[in-house]
């Protein structure tokens, strides 16, 4: 028997797909925290206390990669269960979440000149300090040449 296509119908296929995309989305985010808490030691060993922020980052991406990946299962129930609370939580959820990273990228944005400033300051006395050359043997200015190898 054909499945009939009424608007409610429709409306189940576009939220299933809706959270396909948020969780794929998560996932995503899961994939970025776990690059930052990988790669970011060897750059923390590199340029000190300066970059641990990327540590800080990666938590932050697996958190909410993994808050993202559950509101979108928890959504998709919803769906297919036809369960208005169950709707009705992701969805908040989902608005305060947003709410959330919205104003985290505000904040971000508004004083990126001024921690910018310190961390490349930080930075340069900290290079300054410890790296003593390109053909050095020491494992500061070996780790920092590898770096600008790849960079490069």
């Amino acid at each position: 028997m054909a499945e009939i296509h009424t608007p409610y119908a429709s409306l189940k296929k576009l939220l299933s797909l809706l959270n396909g995309f948020v969780a794929m989305s998560g996932i995503i985010l899961v994939g970025l925290g776990i690059g930052g808490k990988c790669g970011g030691t060897s750059l923390t060993s590199v340029l000190g206390l300066s970059s641990a922020y990327l540590l800080h980052v990666g938590n932050l991406c697996l958190v909410m990669g993994c808050v993202t990946v559950l509101l979108s299962c928890a959504g998709w129930y919803g769906v297919t269960k036809e369960s208005r609370g169950m709707l009705l939580f992701c969805i908040l959820s989902m608005v305060i979440v947003l709410i959330v990273e919205v104003t985290a990228a505000i904040v971000v944005l508004l004083f990126f000149p001024i921690v910018r400033d310190v961390v490349l300051e930080h930075t340069f006395v900290t290079l300054r300090k410890n790296y003593r050359g390109y053909n050095e043997p020491d494992d500061y200015s070996t780790q920092w040449n590898l770096v600008m190898e790849k960079v490069r």
